[in-house]
């Protein structure tokens, strides 16, 4: 069986009396040999280096010169049967005329290509699901490697399960978080968890294989996903919580030292790294890109998104007010069904920062009325939300008059030149005068910039913020000019 792919404005017994569509790749390398075109035997995967594929007449067609051309049959899993088998007996015999060629050995025609396969003496000590997982290393990640390792034990009855496990392990937990003190014996279990999950979706276990057990310590104890785990291993900082001068560090930490799990997101990632182990609404969250009214999260109840997300005391979701309210109505959609509960985001608390004042939600090509019915504010979410103000700027709070002035312009009181445009006092500004008023906004910003190139803090609590690429690229231009002198 093959697939055929048509038009369809095509008709049926069109496409049927097309004698392309009966060749392929493989059809074709057999009529090759069939006819007697080839006098070298090559095997499957060697055959592009010599000849090459003519897509619309679907022919193999010789090269003029020989090129460096790499084959390389499709990667087939385990579990696809025969297909996997036809692969490894194309790996080795060479120059086959068709496929009874591949079922017959010493002139007996079997029945499958497994068969032929064993018969052949490719299937031997696990020969080919040793290949097969050798193959898998180089070219998938550690989570499709997990996957495959627990496919092979429910489909291809290895004989040497415990040599196949030690020779993958360290493959299949490369992607694990990791450090100085990370305990090994926690990892172990870590992934036997993982791969007893998949196998107990197959009413199949772990215990039915030649395989280490998972301690009862883990599974009473720490029998939790990898991200609850990672969540409850940040660091909190306990020498002064009244010393963090954000309100969301704060709460996360005030939380978390309590032993409770806060979910840490933001609309932005410069603001998300602001937040002890934050990350983007839609990263961590799993929010789609396109978004409509029907839209869910790309997380099922089985995830570990959705574990982290049932476990977690509260989510906090900062610069909401820039985010569209699609996003955050696709977040309370998913979470009422995931959690089985009629109540915004599933009853769980949502803790929604940021200022009206600032940025609006972007709207690609959108008139400022569209980038307004894009808020939070347009939601059905918005009568369910209990509004708390802040009143005390913090990072102003020894320049009151600066913090007045940014109020007036958030609430429209600051008075106009021209175009809705706003003077900004002398006091606050560097007039442009020429080049050497670059350097005195960058000098005034990182004073001593020299002095401080490794000093994280200092780079951090200064910006030098514009909306131009191109302005960007002239100020890093001449601020790094201060790393020779």
């Amino acid at each position: 069986m093959q697939q055929v792919q048509f038009y369809s404005f095509q008709r049926i017994s069109d496409v049927l009396s097309d004698e392309r569509n009966y060749r392929t790749m493989l059809t074709e390398f057999f009529r090759v040999y069939n006819e007697g075109q080839e006098p070298n035997q090559y095997l499957y995967s060697e055959f592009p280096k010599y000849y090459r594929w003519m897509s619309n007449e679907k022919v193999w067609q010789k090269r003029r010169s020989q090129q460096k051309v790499i084959g390389r049959i499709y990667v087939v899993s385990p579990n696809e049967g025969e297909r996997f088998y036809l692969r490894i007996i194309l790996n080795h015999v060479r120059g086959p005329k068709s496929f009874d060629d591949l079922l017959t050995v010493n002139h007996f025609h079997y029945p499958t290509f497994k068969q032929a396969a064993e018969k052949r003496g490719f299937l031997e000590e696990d020969d080919s699901i040793r290949q097969c997982l050798i193959e898998a290393r180089a070219i998938r990640m550690p989570s499709a490697l997990r996957t495959l390792f627990a496919t092979i034990l429910l489909y291809c009855q290895p004989t040497g399960v415990r040599r196949l496990w030690e020779e993958n392990y360290p493959y299949m937990i490369e992607d694990y978080p990791s450090s100085s003190s990370t305990n090994n014996v926690l990892i172990l279990n870590r992934l036997l968890h993982e791969i007893n999950s998949i196998l107990l979706q197959h009413k199949r276990s772990l215990k039915e294989f030649d395989l280490p057990q998972i301690a009862e310590d883990y599974q009473d104890l720490r029998s939790i996903s990898s991200l609850i785990e990672d969540e409850l291993n940040l660091p909190i900082p306990l020498d002064d919580l009244n010393a963090v001068n954000k309100l969301n560090p704060a709460l996360l930490a005030s939380f978390r030292n309590v032993g409770l799990i806060m979910v840490a997101t933001a609309t932005s990632g410069i603001a998300a790294i602001q937040l002890p182990g934050g990350r983007t609404a839609h990263s961590k969250l799993k929010i789609p890109i396109k978004l409509d009214s029907s839209s869910r999260c790309n997380f099922s109840k089985q995830s570990e998104v959705c574990q982290l997300l049932h476990r977690a005391a509260a989510i906090i979701w900062d610069e909401a007010p820039m985010a569209d309210r699609k996003a955050i109505e696709t977040v309370d959609r998913t979470l009422r069904e995931m959690f089985g509960v009629d109540l915004p985001f599933g009853g769980k608390i949502m803790i929604l920062g940021g200022d009206f004042r600032q940025v609006v939600p972007v709207v690609v090509g959108g008139t400022r009325s569209q980038a307004v019915k894009a808020s939070i504010m347009e939601s059905h979410l918005w009568s369910s939300i209990k509004v708390l103000h802040l009143v005390d700027n913090i990072r102003a709070q020894n320049d009151q008059s600066f913090s007045d002035f940014l109020l007036r312009i958030g609430n429209g009181e600051e008075p106009t030149v021209e175009d809705n445009m706003i003077r900004i006092p002398d006091s606050m500004a560097i007039s442009f005068e020429g080049e050497h008023s670059i350097h005195h906004l960058i000098e005034s910003t990182f004073p001593d910039l020299g002095s401080h190139i490794y000093d994280p803090e200092y780079m951090m609590d200064r910006a030098l913020i514009t909306p131009l690429n191109d302005d960007v690229n002239k100020l890093n231009e001449n601020g790094a000019s201060s790393f020779h002198q």
